[in-house]
């Protein structure tokens, strides 16, 4: 089995999650059996990953794995049918519903946001009013876990239950410095034959959960990280003949400007003080791998793509010229992500091009994106530029753009470049590292632009934009690049070669 390592999976993802996914269905799709792994306890798991087609037997949660939930057809349970006492009273409201005994709050029940009343959680409260515990409820309709409340309001105590109601994991919470609830005991019951075992935080028992999961397997199995600091740890304590790789999914050193020799990333950091504990190291750009293999001689190093696409067979190309909007963005709205330069470089081409538009997918900070507003208010580009949020379903959106631009600081190879180029789209970007002169081909199917160039990433946007023959002999040849190079299958034979899969 092939268990690749994450902390979550969440409605808004990283590229270090849509890799995973992208990797679990080509994976699946040849036949290799493949799941991602989290980490973090998480209700919706099961209703997030529909957004993402992915299948639940394509997922494996720790919490599920303990209390043996993995394989469960979802139901929907409403407040109704809580077996409440006939005498209570439901006074339903839009977000939750209050439960009365007289004139007494009994409790409130939560419902799942975006469903019409399925149970998420219910509150009890005591003769004084006072939270006393919270059942939680799975989105697939059972009573998951209970939260345990002291007399100053501060969790102090979870149990987690497997379907029949049984107690399998109780975790203890202490205050920390700043008075929050601190994990200082997990309890796993009854698990194996053995009535209780003992884990200092859920990282211990995280660490456990994997060695189980290579015992269990009858062949060899192949853990891949992907989150460094979710499983690193957890893989250097992990001394059996499992293999083990660690995806590099971040810019690796603490100075952007010395990829060789300034202090790694914090979560990478072990991982190559001990490089021979691991069977290999994989990023996503040629560029990052000669760098660590530079400062790291010893380490085996490989590089392997993020996004795949169909064979030119079957796949069509949607003529440039035709699509509706012009510029795409797509990242974190976030500061390294350097957008006040898109902004300007934007209000520059709009001089030359003055039905320029630009919008921008992703999520970031609120105090960020304010500013962001501020400044296309201040640039007069509202009628130009749109702030869309995050959307899982990014790639049916691909083909109503032009080009797509990046003015990032760094990077640790976005796939929004190779995923854009693969729908026939140049991209214009910042030169950093790393991405841009690994996927981009200088004049042929996108730029390269000196980092904090305005000026000539304007004159670069509007060249294109303003002579269509350009456009779509730039928009072919990144179509063509992407739907030859790296197609499913190519990409899958690689990992065979990388992993020795026969």
């Amino acid at each position: 089995m092939f268990y690749f390592i994450n902390e979550y999976l969440l409605s808004k993802n990283s590229s270090v999650e849509h890799t995973a996914m992208n990797r679990v269905k080509l994976f699946n799709h040849y036949k290799a059996p493949a799941q991602i792994v989290t980490k973090m306890y998480d209700r919706l798991l099961h209703q997030t990953i529909t957004n993402f087609d992915i299948k639940g037997d394509q997922v494996l949660s720790m919490f599920d794995y303990f209390q043996q939930t993995t394989d469960v057809q979802p139901e929907f349970v409403r407040t109704m049918d809580l077996n409440l006492p006939r005498e209570y009273a439901v006074e339903v409201g839009a977000d939750f519903s209050k439960v009365f005994n007289g004139d007494h709050l009994v409790s409130h029940v939560g419902f799942i946001p975006g469903t019409v009343g399925r149970v998420f959680y219910q509150n009890f409260f005591d003769a004084q009013g006072n939270l006393a515990t919270t059942d939680l409820w799975d989105w697939r309709g059972f009573r998951s876990g209970t939260q345990y409340f002291g007399q100053n309001g501060q969790l102090i105590m979870e149990r987690f239950y497997n379907l029949q109601g049984e107690t399998v994991i109780e975790e203890y919470y202490v205050p920390d410095t700043n008075g929050n609830p601190l994990t200082n005991r997990l309890i796993l019951k009854n698990y194996q034959g053995c009535e209780e075992r003992f884990f200092q935080n859920t990282d211990d028992l995280f660490t456990f959960f994997l060695a189980e999961l290579s015992h269990r397997d009858k062949d060899v199995t192949t853990f891949i990280s992907d989150r460094p600091g979710t499983s690193v740890a957890s893989l250097l304590a992990l001394n059996d003949d499992s293999h083990k790789y660690v995806l590099v999914p971040v810019y690796h050193a603490k100075d952007i400007n010395d990829p060789l020799h300034s202090q790694l990333d914090g979560f990478l950091a072990p991982a190559f003080e001990h490089a021979e504990h691991f069977d290999g190291f994989i990023t996503s750009t040629v560029s990052q791998t000669q760098h660590l293999q530079q400062r790291f001689p010893k380490a085996k190093l490989m590089t392997l793509p993020a996004v795949t696409t169909g064979d030119m067979a079957h796949s069509e190309l949607r003529p440039i010229t035709e699509r509706p909007h012009q510029l795409i963005f797509v990242g974190r709205l976030a500061p390294d992500r350097q957008l006040d330069h898109l902004m300007r470089v934007i209000a520059l081409v709009k001089q030359r091009v003055d039905n320029v538009h630009c919008d921008l997918y992703g999520y970031g900070d609120d105090a960020y994106v304010q500013t962001l507003n501020a400044m296309i208010t201040d640039l007069k580009l509202t009628k130009n530029v749109r702030i869309m949020d995050y959307h899982a379903d990014l790639d049916t959106r691909y083909d109503d753009y032009q080009l797509l631009v990046n003015t990032a600081i760094a990077d640790g190879g976005p796939m929004s470049m190779p995923e854009a180029m693969g729908h026939g789209i140049p991209v214009i970007s910042y030169q950093f590292n790393y991405g841009p002169k690994d996927f981009i081909d200088e004049g042929k199917d996108g730029y390269v632009v000196a980092p904090g160039n305005q000026m000539v990433m304007r004159d670069r946007i509007s060249d294109l934009l303003l002579d269509p023959k350009l456009l779509t002999a730039f928009s072919e040849a990144a179509f063509n690049k992407l739907h030859t190079e790296q197609t499913d299958l190519k990409v899958w034979h690689r990992w065979q070669q990388a992993l020795g899969i026969k």
